[in-house]
């Protein structure tokens, strides 16, 4: 924070952050449990409501990494406010469209909203925490987060029931206003430097076209124009690492990434753990209602157990990790997740309540022991002048990681089901792409745990 003095007090600061955090989850969790409502009203294919979250994930990404290095040099406040303005205004459109192709739209901008909130969020409070309490209040801000996943299938459930999909988006609404107020009260006395540069505007031009490219392409990968629009993706990403390495003023930090061990395994093992564990929550949704037969609410009590268990571990090993080792916590998160993922593969029309509740908690478990930890680890690897690029890329690993995820359960979809709708004649073939995405990403998962144990090696 350079020579600035900030506020004696920071839960107030920590707060704003936490109501912050708590919605960009709870949106997405309780918009998972309305996907049949919203295949319904607009008979929209199961490859087209993949992209009800798909689109929200995509904005997400391709904003991120840039956003992070405009708000280091502009002042992350600033674009921490300009998010929360952006992702209030198109939560309420998200929720007045009156067809598919709106909705999709308004969920883009909405995701490029939550990017802004997210990444200068979890810079502000970097920065301004000494680093004794930081994985303490990191842990509590991921708890937010994971309140958010917590309540987003349980009241989603609730609410639809109640009035529909559309009330899901309205539902945040009220919660973003009060959270405007709260950034613009307790945000006011937060001076953080900034650092003098140029911003990238060719890189993240560069960066955004490939994330778009490879996703967007990644998603139609059955089809030959998918494919040709996924490989120039790759070619995308290999011109835009070219480009960065050799640019003064890059968006993304090719330095940091290939002269730092421990940022950059801890980065690789987070994307491998959401790319290994974000769609679960998208299949198991659809599976509760059409395979079981449950209702919205019902769905989303069962859903509940995975977050409820990562809302209460989160705090708990964030502060841990200020005192032991964060890989070890890590780590052992990514084996208790590969344990979860594998107990999933053996789902069937067959398997009980009960199964799938304790392993959803298992996974929730993995969650909270890995998280906290791996972000404390990610943020103390850097100096204080990267804290913003590097809560960036932390925070562009994750949602890249999501929504690979995502990509890869609309390919396992379309492979098996074309552009069929979900109904109970053909939830055969679609428990058997759920299948083939627990498998996929199990053995993945193991990756992760390679990476999290070499991090701190030589």
């Amino acid at each position: 924070m350079g020579e600035q003095q900030q506020p004696k007090i920071l839960w107030p600061i920590l707060l704003t952050t936490m109501f912050a955090s708590f919605m960009n989850p709870y949106m997405l969790a309780a918009v998972n449990i309305s996907l049949p409502h919203i295949q319904e009203q607009f008979a929209c294919s199961a490859k087209t409501l993949s992209w009800v979250s798909n689109s929200f994930l995509l904005a997400n990404a391709i904003v991120l990494l840039p956003i992070s290095r405009a708000a280091d040099i502009w002042g992350r406040v600033r674009f921490f406010k300009i998010g929360l303005y952006i992702f209030t205004l198109f939560s309420l459109l998200s929720g007045l469209s009156d067809s598919v192709g709106m909705l999709l739209a308004m969920r883009v901008f909405q995701g490029a909203g939550a990017a802004l909130m997210h990444v200068t969020g979890v810079a502000i409070i970097t920065e301004c925490y000494p680093p004794n309490k930081r994985g303490y209040a990191l842990g509590l801000n991921i708890g937010a987060v994971y309140a958010g996943l917590s309540m987003g299938p349980f009241l989603g459930g609730i609410i639809t029931q109640i009035g529909g999909w559309s009330l899901v988006f309205l539902s945040v609404v009220p919660l973003a206003v009060i959270t405007i107020v709260l950034s613009h009260v307790n945000l006011r006395n937060v001076n953080i430097a900034k650092n003098h540069g140029i911003f990238d505007i060719k890189g993240s031009f560069l960066y955004a076209i490939s994330i778009f490219l490879f996703i967007f392409g990644g998603g139609k990968i059955d089809e030959i124009q998918g494919v040709a629009l996924f490989v120039a993706g790759l070619a995308m990403f290999v011109i835009f690492y070219i480009f960065e390495k050799k640019n003064r003023n890059p968006i993304l930090n090719i330095q940091l990434l290939t002269s730092n061990r421990k940022f950059t395994f801890s980065n690789l093992a987070a994307f491998i753990h959401y790319s290994s564990t974000f769609g679960v929550s998208f299949i198991l949704s659809l599976y509760l209602q059409f395979a079981k037969g449950l209702s919205p609410a019902q769905a989303g009590t069962i859903l509940l157990a995975q977050p409820l268990v990562m809302v209460f571990t989160a705090p708990f090993t964030g502060r841990l990790s200020d005192k032991v080792n964060p890989a070890y916590l890590a780590s052992a998160g990514l084996m208790v997740t590969f344990v979860a993922l594998v107990g999933m593969a053996f789902f069937s029309l067959q398997s009980s309540v009960a199964y799938i509740v304790a392993l959803l908690a298992l996974l929730g478990l993995g969650f909270g022991l890995f998280t906290s930890p791996n972000t404390n680890s990610v943020m103390s690897a850097v100096d204080k002048k990267h804290y913003g690029i590097a809560s960036g890329i932390n925070a562009t690993m994750r949602v890249f990681g999501q929504t690979i995820s995502m990509m890869m359960v609309t390919v396992f979809i379309t492979m098996l089901m074309g552009n069929e709708s979900i109904s109970t004649a053909n939830i055969g073939l679609y428990l058997k792409s759920a299948k083939l995405y627990f498998i996929v990403f199990s053995v993945l998962s193991l990756l992760g745990i390679w990476f999290s144990i070499q991090r701190d090696k030589k």
